[in-house]
């Protein structure tokens, strides 16, 4: 009796497996990344992604010999002054040397040209989407 209740036990713990514990079915693909990030070509994001953060986009403004940006797509940190530049369907955080602020403007010395799409709005999703990739970690969607 006792080696029969504990051939069953076995039986049904060997079932117990990942996908029992994650919640997917068997054959299911993973979920797919919100993010993706590679040196030098910057973070693409999947259109949930895009929705989730309210990115928002515009072509930079030039004005006398200064390209100009709304202040709202002026990223400050410990590193530096950074835009986000769409290139192709990435972005890429780029360096600026950002001028005088006026009118909810600001001027950019260096580091954009006019034309440039950059992200206005959903600046800190970018900014911390790219961190979760360059610095590790699994984001809530990857499931943790």
């Amino acid at each position: 009796m006792k080696t029969s209740i504990s051939i069953l036990l076995v039986v049904a713990l060997v079932g117990c497996g990942k996908q029992a514990a994650s919640g997917q079915s068997e054959g299911a693909a993973p979920p797919a990344k919100a993010a993706e990030f590679k040196k030098g070509q910057g973070l693409l994001l999947s259109a949930e992604a895009i929705e989730f953060i309210g990115l928002r986009k515009a072509e930079a403004q030039a004005k006398a010999d200064r390209v100009l940006v709304p202040v709202q797509a002026l990223l400050r940190n410990s590193e530096g002054a950074f835009v986000f530049v769409q290139n192709g369907q990435r972005w890429l955080r780029t360096e600026v040397k950002p001028g005088v602020e006026s009118d909810g403007s600001i001027q950019v010395a260096d580091g954009l040209l006019e034309g440039d799409v950059i992200a206005i709005a959903g600046v800190w999703g970018l900014w911390l989407a790219e961190l979760q990739a360059i610095k590790g970690g699994v984001g809530c969607a990857d499931g943790h």
